[in-house]
């Protein structure tokens, strides 16, 4: 039997279960009653705005934080001096929760999108970073020794045998950071920003409307698979591609 369909088929018994076990409770809403919510929500344009508002920052969040992880990360890769320059200041910085900074980003910047973005953007830079690193060491020392001894410039190096060598870890951790910074962005979302998934939680709460709330948590669920689905479905893309070559 398909694998898929007994998912399915384990879907539908615990909706079943969760309205007839809701029925007569005070506090949980029926599965019926959230999906009325759910429609309610969407035809206020509530639910859509919110899902756009967290969506923006978290594609723009996640850009800013692999962008600097893979610049930052190749060239720490490259120039081992340079490396063992800044890693006390990397590990000293890297256990830090990402969380930790958004009431000191408060307090300097305000309350916006800024606080979220940058949640968002640290949290995913060091993994990448990590990353970035593991993967020009992985290249093979006999290459950028040939390219060196036939006087190779640094930019033809970076461009022809950096990028490329370490192109496949980047790729791997592309959808671990999207994982990464999708989490982090509601977490940030509940603390210091007034619109999103994770606001309308908070929304939710302050109303006493547990119906509300669940319509967002399943919302993020959902949002948060399709992101997985979306960057797995790359990343085989890449690994095909480099596969082949």
């Amino acid at each position: 039997m398909n694998i898929r369909f007994i998912s399915l088929v384990l879907l539908m018994i615990f909706i079943f279960f969760w309205e007839v076990s809701s029925k007569n409770s005070l506090n949980i809403p029926t599965a019926s009653e959230v999906f009325s919510t759910f429609i309610e929500l969407v035809k206020n344009d509530v639910l859509p705005q919110a899902i756009l508002n967290s969506l923006c920052r978290f594609f723009i969040g996640l850009g800013i934080g692999v962008f600097f992880a893979i610049l930052i990360g190749l060239i720490l890769g490259y120039f081992t001096k340079i490396e063992l320059l800044f890693e006390p200041f990397i590990q000293f910085l890297r256990p830090i929760s990402p969380i930790a900074w958004l009431p000191l980003v408060v307090l300097l910047f305000g309350i916006g999108e800024f606080g979220a973005i940058f949640v968002i953007s640290i949290a995913v830079f060091f993994p990448m970073l990590t990353l970035c690193i593991s993967g020009v060491r992985h290249i093979n020392p006999t290459l950028l020794m040939m390219a060196k001894n036939l006087g190779a410039k640094p930019y033809f190096i970076f461009k022809d045998i950096i990028i490329p060598g370490a192109f496949l870890h980047i790729a791997t951790g592309l959808k671990l950071a999207a994982s990464i910074a999708w989490i982090h962005l509601v977490a940030a979302e509940m603390l210091g920003i007034q619109s999103g998934l994770g606001y309308l939680i908070l929304d939710g709460r302050n109303i006493l409307r547990t119906d509300i709330v669940i319509v967002a948590i399943i919302s993020i669920g959902f949002l948060g698979y399709a992101i997985y689905l979306l960057f797995s479905y790359f990343e085989k893309l890449i690994l095909k591609k480099l596969g082949g070559l």
